[in-house]
């Protein structure tokens, strides 16, 4: 019998403390853990002399390890269940945050973004997800908006604590501060993680990961085009939205505007960013996958474009507003599209392999703009085909949600 198992008709109104737990998971390792990551680069690049290329590939890593641990996160949740598995993740966080402090050396930096990628993993996107899932039956989408906010709300606070601390005490202070502030607040609100629905009756870890809601099963889904498709539509997603905002400021200074309005342009598409995930979750609850998807995609082709050909102020206002609105196809919609087009049988099973390849489409994503901007000298035809890129995405979703319903009634 799992002893953080909730019974289902006991306390329902606890998933309110789940969701409220959820958001402070992401407003605190996503807040804290990561989003600061640039505010350090400046300080201890000068102080060691070390390029910035290569202290960078500590993100690099980063990425990489949440990506392998994203695949595995399944395996893991299954062995030691999903509060382990948050306090694994948040213990884990801390010690990174501590190497980081302790470093003089690229190895100990590189070292620190290992288990930084590891822990951000195990504690934020899918095990929310899960927890998510595991507790609510209606308004999914508004809780999953609220609690992925948090990771936007959490990254703004976040950036301007570590910018004044770094400035005050210096940036191994800050770094070790948040070590301390991550094993405390972490390792304090796991304790009130709790399983609503288990099976308990499954021979293998791989059937424990199916849970016993609707859709096909694993088994059936690899014999279908829709499941190796949908691979392609979050791999591909990856590309299109984090490279782009992060080359903005760059591309907006090549076509002649201030390096200072250029930055505040990717604040203002933090500030849409967070409201747009709880108006689509939203949304999600009231119409369905359908119309918040396809906006979403058809604001990232309109802002892709409008940054591409960007002239004066209010085009690159447009370009914030919108790309704000592009973005949640990397967080909400993720899970969104496995629950919709894959069913919440396959659902625990498959939601940390698609944030891998998210993660992963954003770790080849970055390279691969800048390496088209090598090649045209701009990253204005970069910009062009990655709108092309959005509207074939938008496209292959239509088809995936043609086979799903053509598969359900064949079940039927």
């Amino acid at each position: 019998m799992n002893r953080n198992a909730e019974p289902e008709e006991k306390n329902s109104s606890y998933r309110y403390v789940i969701a409220a737990v959820s958001f402070m998971f992401m407003f605190v390792a996503m807040g804290l853990g990561n989003a600061p990551n640039g505010q350090y680069l400046a300080p201890v690049t000068r102080e060691f002399g070390l390029s910035r290329a290569d202290f960078s590939l500590t993100f690099s890593m980063r990425y990489l390890f949440t990506t392998i641990f994203n695949l595995l996160w399944v395996k893991i949740f299954t062995k030691i269940g999903i509060r382990w598995t948050i306090g694994v993740g948040f213990l884990v966080l801390a010690a990174a945050f501590f190497i980081f402090s302790s470093s003089s050396t690229l190895p100990g930096f590189y070292a620190g973004g290992i288990l930084q990628g590891t822990a951000l993993a195990l504690c934020t996107s899918a095990s929310c997800s899960y927890l998510v899932d595991n507790w609510f039956t209606e308004r999914k989408g508004t809780v999953l908006g609220i609690v992925f906010a948090a990771s936007g709300i959490g990254g703004a606070l976040g950036n301007v604590l570590v910018a004044r601390w770094i400035a005050q005490n210096g940036w191994r202070f800050s770094y070790r501060l948040t070590s301390f502030l991550i094993l405390g607040i972490g390792l304090g609100l796991t304790l009130f993680v709790r399983v609503r629905r288990r099976p308990e009756n499954a021979a293998s870890g791989k059937e424990r990961a199916e849970t016993s809601g609707n859709g096909p099963s694993l088994a059936e889904l690899r014999r279908t085009s829709r499941f190796y498709a949908l691979f392609a539509i979050v791999f591909v997603l990856g590309w299109l939205c984090n490279p782009v905002y992060t080359i903005a400021p760059a591309h907006l200074v090549d076509r002649g505007f201030d390096p200072v309005f250029a930055g505040q342009m990717t604040g203002l598409m933090f500030i849409v960013l967070g409201a747009a995930k709880i108006l689509w979750g939203a949304l999600y609850d009231r119409f369905g996958l359908r119309p918040v998807f396809l906006t979403s995609c058809a604001c990232g082709v309109a802002a892709l474009l409008m940054l591409s050909r960007a002239s004066g102020e209010l085009s690159a206002v447009a370009f914030a507003v919108l790309l704000g609105f592009a973005m949640p196809v990397e967080t909400i919609i993720v899970p969104l599209l496995v629950m919709n087009l894959l069913g919440t049988r396959a659902y625990t099973a498959m939601i940390g392999v698609f944030f891998a390849l998210m993660s992963a489409g954003i770790a080849v994503g970055n390279p691969l703009i800048n390496f088209g901007y090598g090649l045209a000298g701009s990253y204005s035809p970069v910009l062009v085909l990655y709108a092309g890129l959005f509207a074939l995405c938008a496209a292959l979703y239509l088809w995936c949600e043609r086979e799903a319903k053509r598969f359900g009634k064949r079940a039927r």
